[in-house]
């Protein structure tokens, strides 16, 4: 599969094997896009009848890992109504094809700028509730798919040896890390009912009209896990867009107390994840920027801009669904968040 870039052009050989996967199709265009997991080869192809799909093709078996994870959560999915679109798959290439492939049809729609929304903005309420409904997929549909699942113990367990990466680096204020640690070791903070998580939600995966949420892409992270998860990547912008959005969301489901506190607390360790990618790539540009990151969020802590996170007093609860997610509107259309194109080639006058 790491052959791919070393037989002529990536962008034709991905055509071919879309054409492999979907035989019957003609495609007329291809966009190269770049996949936020570099192990993947994403192409964007146009039919004569201009549909559009994305062709993916992993080069790694990790990468090949990920993408059979992606499809049973697509499959899934596809049986669960949900008030906005996720992906369709669509097929893969025959065992007889010299690289494995797999095809899933494409939905433009424009990603959501979290930091450019106004308190008055509808999507606020509509993101919240469309999270939640997330959440409400019941555990074992996901349990059944072969899907992984974690408990709060396993959870507290990782942040902790994540934690102690980020320490190790040297680049974190102790301030920071001491509130970082103190908050892994408290168990109140960490005593929540785990749900169903998109696991990787953020701004680029979750397109929107306008008004609403109109699709959620990439659920190749699908698991039954902490709901903070979901939400962290509010708190890494507007704290009071980041609660109102909350509030919706609360709206539409009993949460546990501490949700907001967990939620902060992953998005200021992702700094440090981020600072740990960019030490193990070397990349000398993003280490500097994840230390600005880092450095910035230790001068808002000392300044008193952060917010606690000291679990509040402790309610147990299963969530709650307000409005049944059966009752919900149902979407199977697809969406993908497409890039700035890298290369365009017209393959209108090349049958082959």
């Amino acid at each position: 599969m790491s052959n791919l870039k070393y037989m002529g052009k990536p962008s034709l050989i991905l055509a071919a094997l879309a054409a492999d996967a979907l035989p019957g199709i003609r495609f007329v265009q291809i966009q190269v896009l770049e996949d936020q997991n570099p192990d993947i080869v994403t192409n964007l192809l146009t039919t004569d009848d201009s549909r559009l799909v994305l062709v993916k093709a992993p080069k790694s078996s990790l990468a090949a890992t990920n993408l059979g994870t992606e499809v049973r959560a697509l499959r899934l999915l596809k049986n669960v109504s949900l008030p906005f679109r996720v992906n369709s798959y669509l097929g893969e290439t025959s065992p007889s094809a010299i690289f494995k492939a797999l095809v899933f049809e494409y939905i433009p729609g424009t990603a959501i700028a979290i930091r450019s929304l106004r308190l008055e903005d509808p999507i606020i309420g509509n993101l919240g509730q469309s999270i939640a409904r997330i959440h409400t997929i019941p555990l074992n549909l996901v349990a059944d798919a072969g899907l992984p699942e974690y408990d709060p113990q396993e959870i507290a367990r990782a942040k902790l040896q994540e934690f102690d990466r980020i320490a190790d680096t040297g680049r974190v204020s102790p301030q920071l890390l001491e509130r970082w640690q103190n908050a892994l070791l408290d168990v109140n903070l960490f005593r929540f009912q785990p749900t169903v998580v998109h696991g990787a939600l953020n701004e680029e995966k979750i397109l929107t009209d306008g008004n609403t949420v109109s699709g959620i892409n990439d659920w190749s992270s699908l698991a039954i896990d902490d709901p903070a998860k979901d939400l962290s990547f509010l708190f890494s912008g507007r704290m009071e867009i980041a609660n109102a959005v909350l509030l919706a969301y609360e709206s539409t489901i009993r949460a546990d107390r501490n949700l907001r506190q967990r939620a902060a607390l992953y998005a200021e360790l992702a700094f440090g994840e981020f600072l740990l990618y960019a030490l193990e790539t070397g990349d000398e540009a993003e280490i500097q920027e994840a230390v600005k990151y880092i450095d910035g969020l230790a001068q808002e802590l000392k300044d008193g801009l952060l917010p606690s996170l000291s679990p509040s007093e402790f309610a147990s609860s299963q969530p709650e669904v307000v409005t049944p997610i059966s009752q919900a509107a149902s979407f199977t259309g697809p969406v993908t968040v497409i890039t700035e194109n890298i290369e365009v080639i017209d393959l209108s006058d090349n049958e082959n």
